[in-house]
């Protein structure tokens, strides 16, 4: 018995010290396998703070602040002439500029006809001359200039239709043009 114990105490050792053999040459063959390979066993990350100080505003101006057409008769056109009205980029970038108008007049009596195709009983167009995009004004933002230099400026004219028909004599009628900057 006692030599059943002995021997299986050596088959032990021996198959412990062979496993441990084993184990080391493959632990070894791992790190040569890491050390010659583009394999990446392990990512991280990093970063980049940037800080910077953007420049550059668009003001933009416009004169003559009112303009009055005087009266004006159904079916004809009246006009400002000569670059009547200037408009000014005192912004330090270049500017696109864009307008509309009410869709009525102030006192709600006439509407705008945004086609100024034959305007109608009660309507009146408005038309921009001697911008870059001449047209009729509408009731929302529609480019009429394109990329004013900073300090520049550029004189242009207001045209009005009054249409063919009043349905009553008006008392003077007002409605205003709004002209915005933005970044070309």
């Amino acid at each position: 018995m006692e030599k059943n114990r002995i021997y299986l105490s050596n088959y032990a050792f021996s198959k412990r010290k062979s496993n441990s053999k084993i184990l080391f040459a493959i632990l070894v063959t791992l790190i040569l396998v890491a050390c010659s390979t583009s394999i990446v066993l392990a990512a991280e990350e990093d970063n980049v703070v940037i800080t910077f100080d953007p420049q550059g505003e668009i003001d933009i101006d416009v004169s003559l602040a009112t303009y009055n057409f005087s009266t004006v008769y159904a079916g004809t056109w009246k006009n400002s002439s000569g670059g009547t009205f200037t408009l000014y980029n005192n912004g330090t970038i270049p500017m696109d500029t864009e307008i509309y108008t009410n869709a009525t007049t102030d006192e709600k009596n006439m509407s705008l006809n945004a086609t100024g195709v034959a305007p109608d009983t009660d309507e009146y167009a408005i038309y921009i001359e001697d911008l870059d995009f001449p047209g009729y004004l509408n009731t929302t933002w529609v480019l009429f200039d394109y990329n004013l230099s900073s300090k520049g400026n550029k004189q242009f004219d207001i045209c009005l239709f009054i249409g063919v028909n009043l349905t009553a004599n008006y008392s003077w009628q007002t409605t205003t043009i709004y002209l915005r900057g933005s970044v070309t």
